[in-house]
């Protein structure tokens, strides 16, 4: 085929060889369906299929990109394109120059990355986390949560205020549960320890590995050891489906998902980039406290033990919790909506409503 006048005519650019930063003067036209190029006095040839046409950016030069990783730069932007569908009516529109000028095709592929991104997030992560938390010799969350708790003793905890008789009492109240956990979970070593802390108040916690720690105000709150054992089953929940080795893969590959996105590792830290991956992490640690009550739950059933027991202590717990229970259920204002968004457990009243509801 031959060409047609129009892409007879010339194109002054500049030529890039891809091997320096370097460039000559050149100019091009088409030629029976071929590109043709005069560079320092020497003819170059590419066929159709070795031509493509990069995308222009703004006012921006245009180029030509070369099979062999040439590049002609051009400011006459009409007259690489008066080049490029000369080259295409010869045969030469590659899939990929098609794709680069389709708005329709662009807009599809910025939906199907979106998409794949979200999908990717609420459910790849949590899973891809899993499967590696799992993988995780429970030796190495042991000696992690030996540290964890010498490190929380140095800053935040100081030994228990609890006469040594108290805490033998409970220690002797708490075993059979202890044992019957450890017994169905052996890789384990489950290991209770009471603590005085101004700082955790009335809180109860599970370490890596097994470590649990009741502080002296939560053994306060308690009216009786059942309750207490409900707390303990909650705690061992999260040490079973090893939550916090979860928790830490999972907030890598958050990180890992946005340095990706945007290409940026500062971009991590951003308020705009890191909220998404925030509120994705959220509700990562409100699945795994309801995964912890659903653990809760059975071993209570299990050790005839009412679930009530959880439920009470935790209204006492959270006192808010018991004026909604008691008449504004279900009518949450805007600000509580979000705290509950934001939290990192799910609501109280719905986590008490689950165990009232088992009696």
């Amino acid at each position: 085929m031959s060409a047609s006048p129009s892409s007879n005519q010339w194109v002054s650019g500049r030529y890039f060889d891809g091997r320096s930063s370097s460039s000559s003067a050149v100019r091009a036209r088409v030629v029976n369906g071929a590109l043709q190029l005069e560079v320092a006095g020497k003819t170059h040839s590419y066929a159709a299929e070795q031509v493509r046409l990069g995308v222009q950016v703004g006012s921006a030069n245009s180029y030509l990109h070369l099979s062999d990783g040439a590049v002609l730069e051009s400011l006459d932007v009409t007259g690489l394109q008066r080049l490029s569908r000369a080259l295409k009516h010869s045969g030469g529109d590659s899939w990929l120059q098609r794709f680069e000028v389709n708005f329709k095709l662009i807009m599809c592929s910025l939906v199907a990355v979106l998409a794949f991104s979200v999908l990717g997030v609420l459910y790849g992560v949590p899973w891809l986390s899993n499967q590696i938390a799992y993988a995780f010799p429970v030796e190495l969350e042991m000696s992690i949560g030996e540290e964890a708790l010498e490190t929380m003793d140095n800053l935040w905890m100081q030994p228990s205020e609890l006469t040594e008789a108290r805490q033998q009492e409970l220690l002797t109240a708490m075993s059979p549960y202890l044992r019957a956990m450890q017994s169905d979970y052996p890789a384990h070593s489950l290991q209770l320890h009471f603590r005085a802390s101004d700082a955790l108040g009335a809180n109860a916690f599970a370490l890596p590995g097994g470590n649990l720690v009741f502080t002296d105000e939560m053994v306060a709150l308690a009216k009786n050891n059942e309750e207490l054992a409900a707390v303990m089953a909650h705690e061992v929940g999260h040490v079973v489906h090893r939550h916090s080795m979860r928790n830490l893969v999972q907030s890598s590959l958050l990180v890992f998902v946005m340095v990706s996105l945007t290409g940026d590792v500062s971009a991590a830290s951003d308020v705009a980039t890191g909220l998404p991956a925030l509120l994705a992490n959220l509700s990562y640690q409100r699945n795994m406290e309801t995964e912890a009550d659903d653990f809760a739950l059975a071993f209570l059933r299990k050790e005839s033990i009412a679930p009530q027991r959880f439920a009470d202590i935790m209204l006492r717990l959270d006192p808010v919790a018991l004026e909604e229970e008691g008449g504004a259920k279900g009518e949450q204002d805007a600000a509580g909506r979000l705290g509950s968004f934001l939290s990192t457990h799910p609501p109280t009243p719905q986590r008490i409503e689950r165990f009232q509801t088992q009696d």
